[in-house]
Formats: structure tokens, C-alpha cells, sequence
């Protein structure tokens, strides 16, 4: 209670009230028996007065001075709510942010990957820069990726249902364009042309040729060489400087040939094919 500095302040009014009074009254006391033997002190009794009229005074103050406090502490009070409101309204920090509207964006594919044009969707979250959105894309889309391929046994991998290929060989097929871009990216870095044109002209042969480099390994290590080669291919995409990824610039087209849009166009196939879909 004594913490209070309003009821520290009205009980020391009070105390002072208490003292004069009395002071008054004893004083007041002594002087008739002084007047009765003879010698009243009538200056002292002034004396009292004035100290009776100095006490008043001082209790109107200390009141005044706890009307001050008072107020005081009711104006912090209420900025103490308006900023708890403030606070609970406020976007999160962190994990949970709001993010822009959803927008569509076409690049167009590496000659040999995905074919002619690959449609690409990515959230973008303001303010981030475009090589910080497609890095982002590129593992979101690689997510949905290993989501689309969970839950399949070691036969259903190998299981053929897009011309002669499956699951297996999709996978070994991105993992090979990766092999290839990570130095392309590398190139662009320096400031030099991702790769010579034409060098991926026939497309068909190269992703041939990635599969039968693969041939004979455990569909579990195909899985493991495609999610560390993921991890590289970013990496290597992550050291490029921010003017490359600019629309149109060097490495976007590198970038999201053999990574986000090539995800997305073969994690479309394997759920449509799971889903019991004719897949061309």
C-alpha cells in the first residue's frame, strides 16, 4: 500500500492534520492553566496559530500534490492501453508475414529441360529483391516437388508411364540439368555467356544421357543425389550478383529453366499419374 504514492501522500496529510491539532490543543491547554495561575503566554499562543495556519497550508498542497500524481497516473494508463491495442493489431514479426497478392510470370525454358515455355507462379513479399523471390520460389517449388514423390514405393519409382520413363528418371533428369547450370551460373558471375549457343539443341539426348549415367543406382541415392545437387544448384545461383536476375538478365533463364519451372512441370505430371490421370 505504501508503494501508492497517492495514499502515501493522504495519509501523511492526514498524520500532519493529526499533529497540529493536537499541538493546538495542548498548547491551548497550557495557556488557561497559565492564565489561571496568572502568566497566560499570549505570544506563544500566536505563535501557535500561525504554526495551526502553516500546517493548513501545507495539507492543501500535499492534496494538490496527489491531484497532480493522480492525474499523472491516469494519462499513463491510458497511453499504456492505446499501445496495447497498437500492439495486438500489428503484424507479427517473423514467421507468419503477410504476403502480396499471388502473380504470374512466363520465362522461358532452357533449350533441352522443359520444353518451350514454362508458366511459373510465385508469391513475392515486399520488400525482396528478384534474386531473393526466385531463390525463394526455386525451394518452394522443390517442396512441392518431394511432396508429389512421398509415399511412393521403390517399384512405383521405377514404374514407367511417361514414354519410357518414371518417377526415377524424371528425377535423374533434373538432377543432370542441375549438374550442368551450376556451372553455367558460375559463367554468368564473371560476367561471361551461361553456355555456348546451341550446346543444348538436342535435349533429348543430353537427358538420355543423364539417365544411363544412372544406371544401376538404388532409387533412394537417386533421391539423395537430387535433393544435395538441389542444395548446390542454389548455392550456385545464391553467389550471382543481384543485377543477373533482373527480368530478362543473365541468369534467370538458367535459373528458372532447371529449377522452379522445371520442378513444377514435372511434379504436375507425377500427381496427375498418381491420381490415376492418362499423363502424354
Amino acid at each position: 500500500m505504501l508503494r501508492d504514492p497517492i495514499v502515501w501522500l493522504f495519509g501523511l496529510s492526514v498524520a500532519l492534520l493529526a499533529a497540529g491539532v493536537l499541538g493546538v490543543f495542548f498548547s491551548t491547554r497550557r495557556d488557561r492553566e497559565r492564565e489561571r495561575s496568572g502568566t497566560a503566554p499570549v505570544t506563544e499562543l500566536g505563535t501557535q496559530l500561525i504554526r495551526f495556519h502553516e500546517l493548513q497550508a501545507e495539507i492543501k498542497q500535499l492534496h494538490a500534490e496527489g491531484d497532480r500524481v493522480r492525474a499523472e497516473r491516469d494519462e499513463l494508463q491510458s497511453v499504456l492501453s492505446r499501445l496495447s491495442a497498437l500492439l495486438e493489431t500489428a503484424p507479427p514479426a517473423g514467421g507468419s508475414r503477410r504476403r502480396r497478392k499471388a502473380s504470374r510470370v512466363s520465362q522461358p525454358a532452357i533449350p533441352g529441360v522443359s520444353g518451350p515455355v514454362i508458366e511459373t507462379t510465385f508469391t513475392g513479399e515486399a520488400p525482396m529483391g528478384d534474386k531473393a523471390r526466385l531463390l525463394r520460389d526455386a525451394d518452394e517449388a522443390f517442396g512441392e516437388l518431394r511432396e508429389s514423390i512421398d509415399g511412393l514405393a521403390d517399384d512405383e519409382m521405377r514404374r514407367v508411364w511417361l514414354g519410357s520413363w518414371g518417377v526415377r528418371e524424371i528425377l535423374i533428369h533434373i538432377s543432370g540439368w542441375h549438374d550442368e547450370m551450376i556451372p553455367a551460373l558460375g559463367r554468368v558471375a564473371k560476367g561471361e555467356e551461361a553456355y555456348p549457343a546451341g550446346a543444348y539443341d538436342d535435349f533429348d539426348a543430353w537427358n538420355a544421357r543423364f539417365v544411363e549415367q544412372k544406371t544401376g543406382v538404388k532409387t533412394a541415392d537417386v533421391v539423395a543425389e537430387l535433393e544435395a545437387s538441389h542444395r548446390a544448384f542454389v548455392a550456385a545461383a545464391a553467389a550471382v550478383p543481384e543485377r543477373f536476375f533482373a527480368p530478362g538478365a543473365a541468369a534467370v533463364s538458367p535459373f528458372e529453366g532447371a529449377g522452379a519451372g522445371h520442378y513444377r512441370e514435372h511434379l504436375t505430371q507425377i500427381r496427375r499419374w498418381r491420381g490415376g490421370a492418362a499423363v502424354a
